[in-house]
């Protein structure tokens, strides 16, 4: 994922020649390129089972704290009736389940759409399970991972009426796989693994629009209530791709292609009433929809409101004010920040959990004078980190970053630090100018930060123009509006275009392992003339190896952490991606609310589906 994050796909046909017809991963979105992963991929699933409960379970419930939703379940309810009121700064990249990639649309996607499997409906780490949703179960495979198979539950409708079948399920996978209407979304992990690839990197089947009546043949009903998917490689983790809102389902009658987002078919306990673009969104109940079938999801409130607030600091006067209930795609701002670490009663209505999602800068090769790494290298020591972060929001919102691996993955070192910035993160400006001297640069030069534009945004990007003004680099802004912002970076063409030599990513894996983590990002297959997450064109042997190993997809933490370990080394020793933050975030919930905990599935965001309101209002 790109939590909370923008979260991209910007597919594309590709030449290049890495992407054979035998590689299986990608994550870009014109035409899939692909990770090698020959053969395994992912963590394994073989430990997760179905779960009995319904709705939110845990250990032990709390009616209240500071932190208590990351690890119980806060003030616990059956209390039915109300309105959850949500607000946003930016609407969401899509409501078309197969187009979305922002983590808080994916965690709303679960009011809306089911999939085969989902996650455990459990506070923090518990909620990383896989269980049931649609299915009876996760999928039961072959020995060598290759085919899986689901059995549908019995009696599960769209908020139409009509039965969900098998042939819903593969549909709605199949239209992901045309790239040009159904942009965006994850589906980098199904094309590769479902169809043959060219030389090129093109798939053989290209959805249903173009495809008309060709079947994409790897995917078999058998009957209405079964589904089969044989992969072209083993890839233990398929139950964590089917989890993913682009396998939904889709009935093809109301299919509507690209515009199919302004109105997606219900299959969860919520459905669209009202939709106003980059303004308002209202869910209400969908009658349709059975309580006994699902164990994942026991909703509570009656609607659900979300308001677009382009002013975040109006968003958190109105928690404040107890008008609004949460504010799902980012943290409190630094004014409510800062109250509700000084005011007890506030506070405990907050948590602060670690998101497992890194910022960082990608630096880009491609544009001079950062071609030269020794150029790189002195952004790298010039950063002020400590600047960064108070941009981001303060302590609270996450610590400093000496590497890639995130605070919550195996492998995860603190003391590894190969670009120092001093005691106090503030950066080690002599160093910094000995680099720019090394680069041919005694001067410094210019370039220009591609970051999306919302406040935190450009507070970060003053912070990092100030930092590296020290030393003689003057950067200019490229603000972009964040629906848009990751299909813009990820044009090799607008960075060559723009100069775009720093750009700013918060990513957040896909998955909770070194996969999930790794391979959108670096992987040497992410690049193409059209398309990229693989933002600093990183190509390193190293890296493709060892995504490629069977230990990438061993689930021990032993192996995640050599695997994790051995790429953060071969990442930071090239000075293509500065990190300079792991991310927390602080989150404010209103006192009303009941059945409130951080679902670690979800990457640390409440879990919006079983939220009730106290006062029914």
């Amino acid at each position: 994922m790109m939590t909370n994050r923008l979260r991209q796909r910007p597919f594309r046909s590709s030449s290049h020649p890495r992407m054979k017809a035998d590689t299986l991963m990608s994550t870009s979105r014109s035409f899939p390129a692909v990770v090698a992963v020959t053969g395994v991929a992912v963590l394994a699933l073989s430990a997760c089972t179905s779960s009995s409960a319904r709705g939110p379970a845990a250990s032990s419930p709390a009616p209240s704290g500071f932190d208590a939703a990351v690890t119980s379940v806060v003030n616990p309810s059956s209390a039915t009736g109300g309105t959850l009121r949500l607000a946003a700064s930016a609407d969401c990249d899509s409501w078309d389940p197969a187009r979305t990639y922002l983590t808080w649309c994916w965690d709303l996607q679960r009011l809306m759409t089911r999939t085969l499997v989902g996650y455990a409906p459990k506070p923090g780490p518990g909620g990383t399970e896989i269980v049931g949703d649609l299915a009876t179960g996760p999928g039961k495979r072959n020995a060598d991972a290759t085919v899986w198979t689901y059995t549908l539950k019995p009696g599960i409708t769209f908020e139409d009426g009509t039965p969900i079948t098998s042939q819903d399920v593969k549909y709605g996978i199949e239209r992901s796989f045309d790239v040009e209407q159904i942009s965006g979304g994850p589906s980098q992990y199904l094309i590769p693994l479902l169809t043959e690839m060219d030389d090129k990197g093109n798939p053989a089947y290209q959805g249903p629009y173009k495809s008309g009546a060709k079947d994409l043949t790897s995917v078999t009903t058998p009957d209405p209530s079964t589904i089969v998917f044989t992969l072209r490689k083993p890839y233990p983790a398929f139950d964590y791709v089917m989890a993913l809102p682009v396998a939904a389902p889709v009935p093809k009658a109301k299919d509507t292609g690209g515009k199919y987002g302004s109105h997606p078919v219900a299959s969860g306990p919520f459905k669209i009433s009202d939709y106003k673009p980059g303004v308002s969104m209202t869910l209400v109940r969908n009658d349709k929809w059975n309580q006994d079938s699902d164990s994942i999801r026991s909703p509570k409130v009656s609607t659900v409101s979300l308001t677009v607030f382009s002013n975040s600091a109006d968003a958190d006067a109105r928690l404040e004010a107890g008008t609004l209930d949460l504010v799902v795609d980012t943290g409190v701002q630094s004014a409510f920040q800062t109250k509700i670490l000084t005011d007890s009663t506030l506070k405990a209505n907050a948590d602060a959990p670690v998101t497992g999602s890194i910022s960082y800068l990608a630096v880009t090769p491609s544009v001079a004078p950062l071609d030269n790494k020794a150029c790189r290298e002195a952004v790298f020591y010039a950063l002020n980190k400590r600047s960064a972060l108070l941009a981001q929001g303060g302590d609270m919102a996450g610590e400093i970053a000496t590497n890639m691996v995130p605070l919550n993955l195996p492998g995860n070192d603190p003391a590894y630090d190969p670009y120092p910035s001093g005691t106090d993160g503030s950066g080690d400006v002599s160093t910094a100018k000995a680099k720019l001297a090394e680069c041919g640069q005694p001067n410094g030069f210019s370039t220009n930060v591609a970051y999306a534009a919302t406040e935190k945004g450009q507070a970060q990007f003053a912070a990092f123009q100030e930092a590296l003004a020290r030393v003689g680099i003057t950067v200019a802004a490229k603000a972009i509006n964040p629906p848009d912002y990751f299909g813009y970076i990820g044009s090799q063409q607008t960075v060559v275009d723009q100069k775009l030599g720093l750009m700013v990513v918060n990513w957040t894996p896909d998955f909770p392992n070194a996969q999930g983590l790794w391979a959108p990002i670096v992987s040497s297959d992410m690049i193409s003339d059209e398309g990229n997450t693989n933002f600093a064109l990183l190509r390193s042997p190293v890296v493709d190896q060892a995504l490629a190993s069977p230990k990438s997809g061993d689930p021990s933490p032993a192996a995640q952490a050599e695997v994790n370990t051995s790429i953060n080394h071969a990442v930071m020793d090239s000075a293509s991606y500065l990190p300079y933050v792991w991310d927390r975030v602080l989150r404010y919930r209103a006192p009303r609310l009941t059945n409130v905990y951080l679902n670690g599935g979800l990457g640390n965001n409440y879990d919006l589906v079983n939220i009730g309101v106290s006062d029914g209002k």
